[in-house]
């Protein structure tokens, strides 16, 4: 083989493995496939936020496989799967309770709750599901303090039980703390920090952050199309109108946390 035809080759090769690194960056999560997120494990019986066993039963049997689910702290320091501590949500219960009692007490009388360890669980027995974890925080501390707790729960777990679990952050400073514990895949929900449509492309690009979230409020045309132009896929928060996700497809929204909505066929 003559010089030339090796530096042919090798100029081929590079290219290959230029493009290949090129479509690696760019390429969006695997769980995006699916646009709804069963929000708070789904609805159930026309109630919400109840992240109870029997709503993700019944969201799994109705097709959802993204699911979102609360993460709380006891005031004995366990992780449950409860949508902060202000709001009895059919529990009756409006502050921080030790495990035992949050455990023990339904909601509406009916469903039961869930702590972390049954997330991780229901991840063992359903391989094909993916949890968007909202811990409930109010600061940058709040998330040391949880993903600490998330990271002894997880230690030594399957690595493939962990790459079904998604973090959502809320502050950039998260980023470091999150992914500090194994995790890569995350859901930067937008709104709690300054921004603009730049400045969050720039920090996804930078970070391997391919999703966000936005509420109504603050999505636009402008944002979303900003975001797409750098692969970054926009889910919003929460809607159950079908005729609304409709609109909100319409400027290239990719998917929504819902309560109640099955099928994406059905929007599109």
């Amino acid at each position: 083989m003559n010089g030339k035809k090796v530096a042919l080759i090798f100029i081929l090769f590079s290219l290959t493995i230029l493009s290949s690194c090129g479509n690696l960056k760019n390429k969006p999560y695997e769980w995006t496939e699916y646009e709804l997120i069963a929000h708070a494990l789904g609805g159930i019986d026309d109630e919400t936020y109840t992240n109870s066993i029997e709503a993700f039963e019944e969201s799994y049997n109705n097709g959802h496989r993204l699911f979102e689910v609360d993460i709380s702290i006891t005031s004995d320091n366990k992780l449950v799967a409860r949508h902060g501590w202000e709001d009895n949500l059919g529990q009756g219960i409006t502050k921080a309770v030790n495990y035992k009692e949050f455990m023990n007490t339904l909601y509406h009388d009916k469903y039961n709750p869930v702590d972390f360890e049954t997330v991780l669980n229901l991840l063992d027995e359903y391989p094909d599901i993916y949890m968007v974890l909202d811990g409930k925080v109010e600061s940058p501390k709040d998330v040391e303090v949880l993903y600490e707790a998330i990271g002894e729960e997880i230690e030594g777990i399957n690595k493939n039980i962990q790459h079904r679990l998604i973090p959502q952050m809320f502050y950039e400073e998260d980023l470091e703390v999150i992914r500090s514990y194994g995790f890569h895949d995350l859901v930067y929900v937008v709104g709690r920090e300054e921004y603009t449509a730049e400045s969050i492309a720039e920090f996804g690009e930078e970070n391997d952050v391919r999703v966000v979230s936005l509420s109504r409020k603050r999505i636009t045309p402008e944002l979303v199309e900003r975001l797409k132009e750098s692969d970054i896929l926009v889910y919003m928060y929460t809607l159950n109108d079908e005729d609304e996700m409709r609109e909100y497809l319409d400027i290239g929204v990719h998917g929504f946390f819902t309560d109640f909505v099955t099928s994406f066929d059905d929007i599109e």
